[in-house]
């Protein structure tokens, strides 16, 4: 049986276990999502204006970082859902949050492109980290890269937004290079496909331009305080320093650049991290710790990942694949990476044992 073969009969027994778990609970995203952005607003205002280096305000800085944190990975749903399916989600995800923070819904549309069997891990994918000749370097810059990550995005959208409206050819050069959210390997390129010039597009560019203006505007004017952008800043610098900490250990990152893998060598590739109840939640929000069940089948609400990922362990057989995923917390896995002690996966397995027989020998 060939790889490919092999992938497939697993995908689709592991579908068979969950199937039922599928349908998005529309309730759940709107009352999670509302509440989270309410939290990180509340916090963010007591922060600013408590006493500086209180107790208070430090304890305020903590909730609104995790608190907007987990608010902006709704963007990572949005971007596993068809346009019709969380269209309202959507505009007010954009409105409460995408926007003000200059994180557009838009800015993560290449996301699919990390999933695809072609892509993954190799040059084409955006959001994987390439092992080169010096991975602890590359390690190291890719953790330091968010003290500058606010600044990126509030100078894309106050100069490139608007030179991308006067010209076109400014516009293919903006989209390609600037347009995506989270990319870790530098030779990608995002293609200027139908999404550049969609009518969603245009409108949320020119509300992230015209708020970063006005921030500027209110800042020269003397109406926001120099402190105040300070504090805005690490803010941000906090919960985006969560996420690249995240992000380094949801893969092993042990794939070929120049080869394409099965999805069965993707899932080997991801870590899961079902131990812990609440700590996870902070560091890896809105079901990312079940990161590895979310590339097995990415089109699961991110609410029912933890069914899931019980359901799997439960009825897939001892040693599969999905089992091998699961890792024992954050810190092994890392000091693993800093420690550059990942190995490659095994690329040939045995093929794991269908469903129906496991079933059959009860």
């Amino acid at each position: 049986m060939t790889d490919a073969q092999t992938s497939a009969r697993f995908v689709r027994d592991a579908h068979a276990i969950v199937r039922d778990l599928l349908v998005v609970n529309r309730r759940r995203y709107w009352t999670d999502f509302l509440i989270s952005i309410a939290v990180a607003y509340t916090a963010f205002a007591v922060y600013l204006f408590t006493a500086p280096f209180s107790v208070v305000q430090a304890v305020a800085l903590v909730v609104a970082g995790f608190a907007m944190y987990r608010a902006v990975v709704f963007t990572h749903e949005i971007a596993h859902r068809r346009e019709a399916a969380l269209h309202s989600f959507r505009v007010v995800w954009n409105l409460l949050c995408g926007i003000p923070f200059l994180m557009p819904s838009f800015m993560y549309g290449d996301h699919k492109e990390h999933h695809a069997s072609h892509a993954y891990g190799t040059w084409a994918d955006p959001e994987y980290l390439v092992r080169t000749a010096s991975p602890r370097a590359r390690i190291a810059a890719f953790l330091l890269l968010p003290i500058v990550y606010p600044l990126l995005m509030t100078v894309r959208f106050l100069l490139l937004t608007p030179l991308a409206l006067v010209s076109h050819r400014m516009d293919r050069v903006v989209w390609t290079y600037a347009s995506s959210l989270y990319v870790m390997n530098e030779s990608y390129r995002r293609e200027y496909d139908a999404a550049a010039s969609a009518r969603a597009r245009w409108v949320q560019e020119v509300a992230c331009s015209a708020w970063a203006w006005t921030v500027v505007g209110l800042s020269i004017a003397g109406h926001i305080a120099p402190a105040a952008l300070l504090q805005t800043y690490l803010v941000f610098l906090f919960w985006i320093a969560a996420n690249q900490v995240r992000t380094l250990v949801a893969h092993r990152y042990a794939s070929n650049a120049d080869e394409p893998v099965s999805y069965l060598d993707q899932l080997l590739d991801t870590n899961t991290f079902p131990r812990g109840k609440w700590l996870p939640e902070l560091w890896a929000p809105v079901g990312l710790r079940y990161h590895a069940l979310h590339h097995l089948l990415p089109m699961l609400p991110y609410h029912a990942a933890r069914e899931a990922h019980i359901r799997l362990m439960r009825q897939l057989a001892p040693g599969s694949p999905y089992h091998q995923t699961v890792r024992s917390g954050l810190w092994p896995a890392l000091l693993s990476a800093l420690g550059d002690r990942e190995r490659p996966f095994p690329l040939a397995h045995a093929a794991p044992p269908r469903l129906e027989d496991r079933q059959g020998s009860r």
